[in-house]
């Protein structure tokens, strides 16, 4: 498996256990009714409870990191205005604590937040990770 340079070294780790999980959720009955991005949600979903991550350093409650204006990512229900610009800007720096500290990280804190927030966030990680998942083979 290559390593793609616009993904951080720590994910490229939670990328290959997340690819085994994938493996694993297509192995169950009835996986081919199944959609891929469900498949992708409940592979996490199953990542997060096989291991509750340390979170030294971490804050209990999501903090707002700078992130860029590009929403492409988030759920259609919510980039409109009425979603909130503090539940996007929570969203938003909930993905890109999943790039830079973890998966498991950034699962285990959105857990910690609202259930919409902690919704949202699965949504757009899917998002954003389904095109990489399905260069490395991960998805058909």
């Amino acid at each position: 498996m290559t390593k793609v340079k616009n993904f951080h070294e720590k994910i490229e780790s939670d990328l290959a256990r997340l690819g085994v999980e994938i493996k694993t959720q297509k192995m169950e009955e009835g996986a081919e009714r199944r959609e891929e991005r469900e498949t992708v949600k409940q592979s996490l979903r199953a990542l997060s409870e096989k291991e509750q991550p340390v979170l030294p350093g971490v804050p209990q409650t999501p903090g707002v990191p700078a992130v860029s204006d590009d929403d492409r990512y988030l759920p259609s229900y919510m980039t409109s205005a009425a979603s909130g610009e503090e539940i996007k800007r929570a969203v938003e720096g909930l993905i890109e604590l999943a790039f830079k500290r973890g998966i498991g990280v950034a699962i285990s804190l959105a857990r910690k937040t609202n259930p919409f927030v902690e919704d949202a966030f699965h949504d757009a990680l899917v998002d954003k990770l389904l095109p990489e998942l399905k260069k490395r083979g991960f998805i058909d």
